[in-house]
This record gives C-alpha cells, structure tokens and sequence, in this order.
C-alpha cells in the first residue's frame, strides 16, 4: 500500500512538472524568433537571353524563400562556342561548387560526362517520352542519360528579302527559295544577278561553325557517313564536300576570303554592314541578336531559306542546340531537377520560343492545336526538322572537330591542298584516337 502511495505522488509530480513546463515552452516558442530554413541557390551557367531572365524571375517568385536560381551570363558578344566550352570545363575540374547547372552544346555531353551526374533515375519513362527523339539524340553517353535537351535550332540560310525584291524577277527568287537548291544552281543565281557586293557569307575560322558547314553539304551526300567510314575523310564524298567549299571561296568567289576568320558573331556583323545577300546561320538569328543589333532596319529584312545541297544528295541542316546538365559536385541536385523540369514544362518551351527564338524540344507543343493556329510557323519547322543532321556523338567530338576545323581551315586559305587536309585531319585524328585508348 505504500509503495502505490509513493508512486502515485511521484506520477503526481512528474505531471505537474510536465504542466509547468508546457505552460512555459507554449508562450515562449510564440515569441522566440525560430531560425529561417536554409535558401538553396542554384548557380545556372547560360548565356542568358529574354526567355532565361523571364523564366528564373518566374521560378524565383513561385520558391520565394526556399530556392533561388542565380545565373552566370556568357553573352554571344563577349564569348565564341570554344571559349565558353574551355572556361566550363576549367571550373569543373577544380570540383568546386561554383555551378549546379550548365548549358553545353549538344556536342559536348560526351566531353563534360566525366564532371556530370546521369539523370536517367530523375526523369520517367513518361517524361522522356514527352522530348523530342532529335533533340534527345545529343544526351547520352552509351546508354547513359547524361543530359536533357533545353532548346533546339537547326542550320539555315538567311536571305535579305528587300535586296532581294529590288532586282529584276525578285518576287520569283524568292519563291524559288522556299526550296531547297542546289549549290550550282545557287551559283547561277549568283551569274544572273550579277552580284557585286557579299553574296554568300558563312563562318570559317578555324572552329566548330566551319564544321557545321561541313557535315551539312557531306551528309547531305549521304547521311549514314559517319557510320560507315567514321572520321576517315580519304573518301571521295569527303573530297568532293572540302573542294566545294574551297571553290566558294577560291574560284566561284561566292564568298569572301575574309570568311576564313569569322565566327557566327563576326560574320553576321560583316553581312549585316556589307549588305550581303546571303548568309549560313541557325534558325534562332532573329532572336540572338535583337539586343546588340548591328542596323534594325537591315535586320529586320531577314529571311530564311532552306541550305543548298551538291547535285545527287539532298538537303541537311545540322541540329543545333543546348542540353542541360548537372554538375557531380553539386549538392543541390533534387532542387536542380525540379527547376530542370519547370523549364522543360510546355510553357517554358514556348518562352524559350517566343523570346529566344529557339525551337522547342517537347512534342506537346507541336501537338497543340492552339499553338498551330498561333505560330503558323509550325509547319516549316517540322519540314525543316526532317533535313535535319547529327554530328558524330563521340566522346573525342571536340577534339576531333579541333583537328578537322585547323586542317580545313588551311585547305580555305589556300594554304594547303584539299587532299593534304583531308589525309592530314584523318592521320591525326586517328593518331588522337590511339593516344585515348592507350592513355
């Protein structure tokens, strides 16, 4: 009995003492100030455009508080493709945290894989199936889902329609080219006009731009090229491609010597100035230079048309574009997903559209019939989606196309022979291969 008198007061204590302490801890915790979940910022490197600054302002607003997405410009105007790629690599292989998230050109993933997360288990099946096969093509090494595709844009020829207009049968022109061409043909064009100032202008430094030029006018001799003959460039088709190109320049004059040192952004500018006629670009010009015009009113005369093509291929326009990846440093990597796939929802394409002029890489949005009726535009994309190429997804592309832009970059400026560049890219580029896989 007095063992259950004893425990009983002790119970009686503890829960007065329990009482007490809740009666203190309530009003305390009210007027305590509790400390603020951690902000998660996520470092996004990109050359920002008008889609990029609506969309972060956007996802910024909806996680106010909890995630914050911070970029990292890198202008066209103040940074080439090569440089961009260098600068990238650089900060990854410190293994800092200085970038979550980075945009690379499709023809990087295999490059950057070594610094990068797979993504196969953050997306479905389900959601891959939304994106686009071609856009996907670019993002994985061998079965691996190193990346997810952000945009797209493709190879084209650009026209000044009002240069255009003023001569002579000008309205036919331009009918004419709603269709793809041959490259004599194209030339002829060039004879009946009589054409004295720039006609055909296209990047030919010794960069990635020239071999976009390239491999559109080799595959559209035969696409499967690649696949059959790899980076053996003694082929016929090979050299029929690289002394096309050098006649453009060299004996059919089409082109301007001055080509071999320009880049996208150069040579848009000297077109732009010199009233050119005709230019190679990628169908997102209209958007990429709205904020450093060169001359509006020039500008906003742009047309497109479709890339000639050699007698016996047809046409090929090379897929362009940018995936995005993770870095494996990282360690923001579930709040790096989630702003991955608010940019791949069907209305971020459409900004990316709309304000950036790149292609959307989710099928929903072709499928919409509101957005057919909108962007009549649709239609042509698609045809000119079917023309569309790959280049070689090899974890040497870009060393490889380093060693073919220097040798047929010489072969342009004459200082070399187109078989000497073709047998000296294709020593090399084996020689790199041997060096790989002995490393």
């Amino acid at each position: 009995m007095m063992r259950t008198v004893k425990q009983l007061k002790w119970s009686t204590g503890v829960l007065f003492l329990v009482v007490v302490a809740l009666l203190y801890l309530v009003p305390y915790s009210m007027f305590v100030r509790r400390p603020k979940p951690e902000l998660t910022e996520i470092f996004f490197a990109d050359r920002v455009t008008d889609a990029h600054r609506i969309l972060i302002d956007e996802y910024n607003a909806l996680h106010a508080g909890k995630v914050k997405v911070t970029p990292i410009d890198f202008p066209n105007s103040q940074f080439n493709t090569n440089e961009r790629k260098e600068i990238l690599a650089r900060s990854l292989r410190g293994e800092g945290d200085g970038i979550d998230l980075l945009a690379v050109d499709v023809v990087w993933v295999q490059r950057f894989s070594k610094w990068c997360a797979p993504m196969g288990n953050y997306f479905s099946g389900q959601e891959l199936q939304e994106i686009l096969p071609e856009a996907l093509f670019s993002c994985y090494e061998g079965d691996r889902l190193m990346a997810v595709p952000l945009d797209m844009v493709l190879g084209v020829m650009y026209y000044r329609e009002d240069l255009l207009k003023s001569e002579k049968g000008g309205d036919e022109i331009i009918r004419t080219l709603g269709h793809a061409m041959t490259w004599p043909e194209f030339l002829r064009l060039k004879q009946r006009l009589r054409w004295q100032k720039p006609y055909y202008i296209f990047p030919a430094a010794d960069y990635e731009g020239l071999i976009c030029s390239f491999i559109e006018i080799l595959l559209g001799l035969d696409r499967d090229y690649f696949a059959t003959d790899g980076f053996n460039f003694n082929t016929p088709e090979a050299r029929e491609t690289l002394q096309f190109m050098v006649d453009l320049v060299r004996k059919y004059e089409a082109a301007p010597a001055v080509v071999t040192g320009f880049t996208e952004v150069s040579s848009y500018e000297y077109f732009i100035r010199n009233d050119g006629l005709f230019i190679r670009g990628w169908t997102s010009y209209g958007k990429d230079f709205a904020n450093s015009p060169v001359d509006r009113g020039k500008e906003s005369q742009l047309r497109m048309a479709p890339l000639p093509y050699l007698p016996g291929g047809r046409p090929a326009s090379v897929f362009g574009g940018w995936n995005l990846m993770i870095s494996k440093f990282s360690t923001k990597k579930e709040a790096v997903v989630d702003f991955i796939k608010f940019l791949l929802s069907k209305r971020s394409q459409e900004i990316f559209y709309t304000h950036g002029g790149h292609y959307p890489v989710v099928s929903s949005f072709y499928a919409d019939s509101s957005n057919q009726l909108k962007y009549p535009d649709i239609g042509a994309i698609k045809a000119l989606m079917r023309t569309g190429v790959h280049r070689p997804r090899d974890r040497e592309y870009t060393n490889v196309s380093k060693i073919m832009s220097h040798y047929f970059g010489m072969a342009l400026k004459n200082m070399m022979s187109v078989d000497e560049a073709l047998a000296g890219a294709t020593r090399d580029i084996q020689s790199e291969k041997i060096l790989v896989v002995t490393r």
